[in-house]
């Protein structure tokens, strides 16, 4: 029999100390190799806690000994980007980013790049890198504001995830930001771009943490008659916000339902499914 490999972490701590090495020796060609050999069959790539060591130890060498820390991060973030290598790719653009004050057109370059990347699991790291840039830099919203509308459904779909930059429900000019470009992605036909807009950033991202806001800003979109709109609307009950708020998803499920369009159906239906299956009190 077969037994899986459960641990959350490959690196050895030989390979720990390795890297601390490299990383003080500027080898980052050397840090990416010691990632590469314990990468795993399932992804290609190493452990989620493995790079997240590598980035954090790579982070805190750079603001502790680098003269000039963006500088630094820029030309690090560099060399791991030019390496052959996804964990060079999910490294680097989390160094990279956090130059954007450094060289903000160049950075920007890199995000776009790493984002619309042919790996699936590279473009999530490029979504975490986005939200970061965003965080530190609000000026990068308006370089959001023109993804919005590019060719790229990876990159438009990057925009929905960099919005988990400015969930905060003490700050209300954040928050109308956020929903300012959740406005114009609803209307997207993209699978990828919807699949994580309503159900997983609209319903259980912004959803379970205010939802008085994204309740609102529901009820404003369904005066749209947009069968993608109305999907995400749908489809932002098919988790646990619609399972804490079951009478607010009948309301608007109800509604929808009317619409006889079948993306509107197919996303009434799922979310319908799933209110049913957790709340056996409730009636349609």
């Amino acid at each position: 029999m077969v037994f899986l490999d459960m641990k959350d972490t490959l690196l050895t701590k030989k390979q720990k100390s390795d890297i601390a090495k490299y990383i003080s020796a500027g080898n980052y060609f050397g840090i990416i190799s010691i990632l590469d050999s314990v990468s795993t069959k399932h992804s290609g790539t190493a452990k989620m806690k493995d790079k997240r060591y590598v980035i954090a130890e790579i982070v805190k060498y750079i603001n502790v000994q680098g003269k000039n820390p963006l500088n630094e991060f820029y030309k690090a973030g560099l060399k791991l980007l030019k390496i052959k290598s996804d964990n060079a790719k999910e490294v680097g653009i989390h160094i990279i980013y956090r130059a954007y004050k450094h060289k903000p057109a160049e950075v920007t370059g890199w995000l776009y790049k790493i984002t619309d990347d042919s790996n699936w699991e590279v473009r999530e790291y490029a979504a975490g890198a986005l939200a970061g840039t965003l965080k530190e830099n609000p000026q990068f919203y308006n370089t959001l504001k023109k993804w919005v509308k590019d060719s790229s459904e990876n990159l438009r779909r990057g925009v929905v995830l960099a919005c988990t930059a400015l969930r905060d429900r003490n700050d209300a000019v954040k928050t109308a930001k956020a929903f300012r470009l959740f406005e114009l992605l609803m209307y997207d036909s993209s699978r990828y771009v919807k699949v994580n807009l309503g159900p997983f950033i609209l319903g259980s991202y912004f959803g379970n943490n205010m939802p008085g806001v994204v309740l609102k800003f529901l009820k404003k979109m369904l005066k749209v008659n947009d069968p993608h709109v109305r999907w995400n609307i749908a489809m932002a009950f098919n988790n646990s916000f619609g399972n804490n708020y079951p009478d607010e998803a009948l309301k608007f499920l109800n509604v929808l339902n009317k619409d006889k369009n079948p993306v509107v159906q197919r996303g009434v239906k799922s979310a319908l499914n799933h209110l049913l299956k957790r709340n056996k009190n409730i009636r349609v």
